[in-house]
């Protein structure tokens, strides 16, 4: 089984880079097989089995005996290949014998080699020219193709145009698609040998606005109102928090607004420790048929904590300029804290980790307060506690 061309050449390049000399150029001879790269490299060592060369300008300067793959700006193929030739860039020429198939595509691709291709040809480009005498059959897709050789087999065309030049022979089957019917010499092939069929060129303004409708209404706006629809559910939720814990936010708030580092670090620990629940959970039979409850319990927890960390950098901010006194206006304060990390939020690469610095801030805060209660009950509890009857007597 043959590996994919691209695949091989990238995987076995990758190997290269410590070769690389003061010229910008790579070589590595392996069981066989040439590899090169660089930006003007020709391939100058006798290549026993495969040559693989990517570059800018790149050439094949020695024959191969196996199969050679190669990608570059300018591609100039001016040796015998053995086996097969795959061929990329901007500009392919082929003045070589080929053995078997030729695969190639670039803007301009050429194959003029008195040698001729063995096997197949399957060539893309917006010109197309064939002065070479193809043994197999020829698959081609360009604007434009000149054909000036034989070719034994089939040859299958999507396109515009094709120039006939005298060479020009065709053995088998000439099927042709076009926008418009293309006159076929009778030295080329005789008119039971030849296939027509016309397609209408694309009209690619009117496709592009088609593409452009179809990605707002069926993307852009279900992410449009998905994206509204949670900003609505955070606010509603932060509303009802607002209302019903007017106690327990003051005591965040105040928390909140000294050393913000530690709540940062505290934050992590409680990050952590939420989803520290999931593996613990899972490690037993029970814990498994638990773990429905565990992860609405993170999920509830997140939500929480985003929350918070939105909600009281907001009020930090904005109380700086305008003062907050009424419920009203504290809501108010959410719901514009809310569209501003949504926002920051969608920003490529930084987005994610502003969020989650929302959510571990916001998490420190909640277990700051959480910690202080507790331990002000525990302590409460250790005061009130009676010694042990034998414990002696502080002196």
């Amino acid at each position: 089984m043959r590996l994919p061309f691209p695949l091989i050449l990238a995987g076995a390049l990758l190997l290269m880079p410590s070769l690389a000399s003061a010229a910008d150029e790579a070589r590595l001879s392996f069981g066989g097989d040439q590899y090169v790269s660089g930006q003007n490299v020709v391939l100058q060592a006798p290549a026993e089995g495969d040559a693989f060369i990517a570059g800018g300008d790149i050439a094949l300067g020695v024959p191969v005996a196996g199969d050679a793959h190669m990608a570059g700006f300018d591609v100039n193929v001016d040796a015998a290949v053995s086996e097969d030739l795959y061929a990329f860039g901007f500009s392919v020429d082929i003045t070589g014998g080929v053995g078997r198939n030729v695969t190639a595509a670039a803007n301009n691709v050429t194959l003029r080699s008195t040698a001729p291709v063995g096997g197949n040809a399957r060539l893309a480009g917006e010109s197309v020219t064939i002065a070479t005498p193809i043994g197999g059959s020829v698959l081609i897709s360009a604007r434009t193709l000149t054909l000036d050789a034989p070719v034994t087999g089939d040859l299958n065309f999507f396109g515009e145009s094709i120039t006939f030049a005298p060479g020009a022979v065709v053995g088998g089957t000439l099927s042709i698609q076009a926008p418009k019917e293309i006159a076929v010499p009778a030295t080329v092939a005789s008119a039971d040998r030849v296939k027509f069929t016309q397609f209408a060129a694309p009209d690619y303004m009117t496709e592009a606005g088609k593409t452009a409708t179809e990605t707002v209404t069926k993307r852009l706006w279900p992410a449009v109102w998905i994206a509204v629809s949670g900003w609505l559910v955070l606010l509603l939720i932060g509303a009802a928090l607002i209302a019903l814990m007017p106690k327990g936010l003051a005591r965040m708030q105040v928390v909140s607004e000294t050393r913000p580092f530690r709540k940062f670090g505290l934050g992590i620990l409680a990050f952590a420790s939420l989803l520290g629940l999931v593996p613990v959970f899972a490690l037993t039979l029970i814990g498994i048929l638990a773990l429905p409850f565990v992860f609405v319990f993170v999920g509830i927890g997140c939500l929480l904590g985003y929350l918070a960390g939105v909600y009281f950098i907001g009020l930090r901010i904005i109380k700086a300029f305008v003062g907050i006194d009424t419920n009203l206006k504290r809501v108010a304060v959410l719901a514009v804290a809310l569209l501003a990390a949504g926002a920051v939020g969608m920003v490529p690469f930084l987005g994610w980790l502003f969020t989650l610095v929302l959510l571990i801030f916001g998490l420190g805060v909640i277990a700051a307060v959480l910690m202080v209660r507790w331990s002000s009950g525990d302590a409460a509890r250790l005061q009130s506690a009676a010694p042990p009857p034998d414990a002696a007597p502080a002196a």
